[in-house]
């Protein structure tokens, strides 16, 4: 969005991996990283790093990084920030992410930074714990216009189907609780299967309790799917579970291709998106009420074609044009305010 908008843009990885598409000069810092991970080489690095702001005459840095110690925090913004404007970016209400632990040292250092969040949510929990003020949300986007009206199923898929998507990773998605609350469901006794896509380190365990509940031909893992539009336009419905969550993207993608949601009122994200047109939205960690939304959304064909029309329309806010808009003129008060 910003490289679309005129910005020069500079994409500084940490680690050697990159799994999405970017317009923008890379610095990838993995590439300088020895298997020790020593000292030395960590030094070497944030000097690399330093030169390499002050020789591109970066004006603005978007800080994504997790900031857990106050110690590294202090050093990179005395050492690594002190010449150039940075805003700090949380993308999770999982604030311990983003901030050390204790209140006062955060105060201590973030509290004349710029801090920009996902969600309104974000925002009230940040203002609450740490007593923070200059944050400002802008919200994830979704390119509209890059979503067809339908997509013709995946030829291997024969029957209904219920979709979740996300990194199978412990203690986040919950998919287990997921697979739990589905088998409860009414939905496997009409074959309506739940398809899963994604991969992560937790997929044997899930795959090995969809076997143990007797679900293994129902659960289908369909592991990580470069293109998942044409699978998530032909489900009855998205669902989503997380423990927590920032702004989630699947919400905005199922509803861009005319799927409905059904989501625990997670912190955060779920309840800015979903607006009672478009999905159902439970109490948190309610996974009673979770099986029986699912079972709703599943046989209540009419609320589901209800949902389905205003599905995209619901979401027009968060179009990329939208959002880039927002961007530049954050960005604009960003410079001008330092």
């Amino acid at each position: 969005m910003l490289s679309d908008k005129g910005f020069n843009v500079h994409l500084v990885t940490i680690t050697n991996t990159i799994g999405y598409k970017f317009k923008a000069q890379l610095l990838n810092l993995g590439l300088h990283k020895n298997e020790r991970n020593d000292l030395l080489n960590k030094a070497r690095r944030l000097q690399l790093f330093k030169t390499y702001l002050k020789v591109q005459e970066v004006d603005i840095v978007l800080d994504f990084r997790m900031r857990k110690s106050a110690l590294k925090e202090l050093l990179i913004q005395k050492f690594l920030y002190r010449k150039v404007k940075t805003v700090y970016m949380v993308r999770s209400s999982h604030l311990d992410y983003y901030f050390p632990k204790t209140s006062t040292l955060t105060r201590k250092l973030f509290e004349t930074k710029p801090i920009c969040v996902l969600t309104e949510g974000i925002k009230l929990s940040i203002e609450d714990r740490f007593k923070l003020k200059n944050i400002s949300v802008i919200p994830n986007a979704i390119n509209l216009k890059d979503y067809q009206e339908s997509y013709a199923i995946p030829t291997h898929i024969e029957r209904k189907y219920i979709l979740a998507s996300g990194r199978l990773i412990p203690g986040v998605k919950q998919v287990d609780k997921l697979i739990e609350a589905y088998a409860k469901s009414k939905l496997p006794q009409v074959n309506i299967d739940l398809r899963i896509l994604g991969r992560g380190e937790t997929l044997d365990a899930l795959k090995a309790l969809a076997k143990k509940m007797g679900l293994e031909k129902q659960v289908v893992f369909e592991g990580f799917v470069k293109d998942p539009e044409p699978y998530v336009a032909n489900a009855l419905y998205t669902v989503l579970c997380s423990k927590f969550e920032g702004f989630p993207r699947v919400i905005l993608e199922s509803l861009a291709c005319g799927t409905p949601v059904v989501a625990t009122d997670c912190p955060t994200g779920p309840a800015e998106i979903l607006d009672g047109t478009n999905g159902i939205l439970i109490p948190h960690n309610d996974f009673e009420a979770l099986t029986q939304a699912m079972n709703k959304l599943a046989f209540d064909e009419e609320l589901r074609n209800q949902f389905k029309v205003s599905s995209r329309s619901g979401i027009c806010k968060f179009d990329a044009l939208k959002i880039a808009n927002q961007w530049e003129h954050y960005l604009n008060q960003v410079y001008e305010s330092y």
